[in-house]
């Protein structure tokens, strides 16, 4: 009879595991899984002339930098923006480069690659001193870049870069600000970081800024 019993309860138990697993299993999304899914883009900062790489610096210049990108979602493509913000203002936009995330071996869109910015200064014969600004999105795929030239005031002699100083999880429908450079006419810094809110303290920046469409 206590065999039977104990067979019984282990039956009982058995039902009752199978059932809560099914009531898991059915249950409605909740805020933190949707949250977790709708984050497509993973942005993080990355040292560009780490190690061996520092080699290449001479000929990318000390306004230069980079952020380590992964991406799984439906979108097919990324691409980067400058902002000009002047005395705490943005009042302008420049279009960048983009390029393809489908990966054309495997048919996927999870793309992971990194996104580079360098920033010199060139002078034309007869014109006015110009920002020459290369950026590429490089992949075990290829690189895309191209380059975007800013007039440069030359009133301002003292430049800086801006780093993104932690990692980022952003929403496929959000754009995300990555790297910049500030520059100003005076002795000293005003401390700013890629967020609208220290923006407004920088008297000239320049903001790259990426997006998936």
């Amino acid at each position: 009879m206590q065999k039977l019993n104990l067979i019984g309860l282990i039956l009982i138990i058995a039902a009752m595991l199978c059932a809560c697993s099914k009531d898991v299993s059915n249950q409605p999304e909740t805020a933190i899984t949707k949250q977790v899914e709708g984050t497509a883009l993973h942005v993080e900062p990355i040292d560009l002339f780490a190690g061996e790489a520092r080699k290449f610096q001479p000929f990318l210049g000390t306004m230069s930098g980079a952020v380590k990108l992964k991406y799984g979602g439906n979108k097919n493509d990324i691409s980067a923006k400058i902002e000009l913000w002047e005395n705490g203002t943005k009042t302008k936009t420049y279009s960048s480069n983009g390029t393809s995330m489908q990966d054309p071996q495997d048919k996927t869109k999870d793309y992971e690659g990194e996104f580079i910015a360098s920033i010199k200064t060139v002078s034309i014969e007869g014109s006015k001193p110009l920002y020459e600004i290369t950026t590429a999105f490089a992949n075990k795929n290829g690189t895309a870049s191209s380059i975007t030239y800013i007039d440069r005031d030359i009133r301002n002699t003292g430049s800086n870069t801006i780093q993104l100083n932690k990692n980022l999880d952003v929403s496929e429908n959000d754009e995300v600000a990555v790297w910049g450079m500030q520059a100003t006419d005076k002795n000293e810094w005003e401390t700013i970081d890629l967020t609208p809110e220290r923006l407004k303290n920088a008297k000239w920046a320049l903001i790259f800024k990426l997006s998936v469409n």
